[in-house]
């Protein structure tokens, strides 16, 4: 509760634990990528119970019986006000990550700022690609990936068509 707004992988890399005996394959360690959300999709898909038409989670309990090692190819959180007021003349700001198994992009929406790391060949972020001409071209199709994210999870999109199109 107290990690504060940060994204760096020590506090947003958090080890989930599941244990149900019989069913989930003993000792399994997975390093795929898994969201909050997906939890209770598991959950539900486990007590063979249909996820609603709009729910945003996917169940990980491919995973967790050991049929599969992946999960999602990316990963995204959120965090209000991530920038202390004191550096933002009082306004505070919303600060997103988007993460790949290999990339990962933090943005300070508004105010032009925000990290982007390459996890392999940096893998405890202390070099911030954000600025480095070299790598604008992979900060541009992060940060659109990262906005397709968003509008794909998050759009309301009303009650389903009924009529022809």
């Amino acid at each position: 509760m107290e990690k504060g707004c940060r994204f760096y992988e020590g506090l947003v890399r958090v080890p989930l634990i599941v244990r149900w005996p019989g069913h989930t394959q003993a000792g399994k360690i997975s390093n795929a990528l898994v969201e909050l959300i997906d939890l209770n999709a598991t959950l539900l898909e486990a007590a063979e119970i249909e996820l609603p038409e709009h729910h945003q989670g996917a169940s990980f309990l491919p995973i967790l019986e050991g049929e599969t090692d992946g999960h999602r190819e990316s990963v995204r959180c959120e965090y209000f006000d991530s920038l202390d007021s004191f550096f933002t003349d009082g306004t505070g700001a919303f600060g997103m990550m988007y993460r790949t198994e290999r990339h990962k992009l933090c943005v300070d929406h508004g105010f032009g700022t925000g990290q982007l790391f390459d996890l392999k060949s940096d893998p405890n972020e202390h070099r911030n690609l954000w600025d480095d001409p070299e790598f604008s071209d992979l900060k541009t199709s992060l940060l659109l990936a990262a906005f397709d994210d968003h509008v794909q999870k998050s759009t309301d999109v009303g009650a389903r068509r009924i009529a022809p199109m």
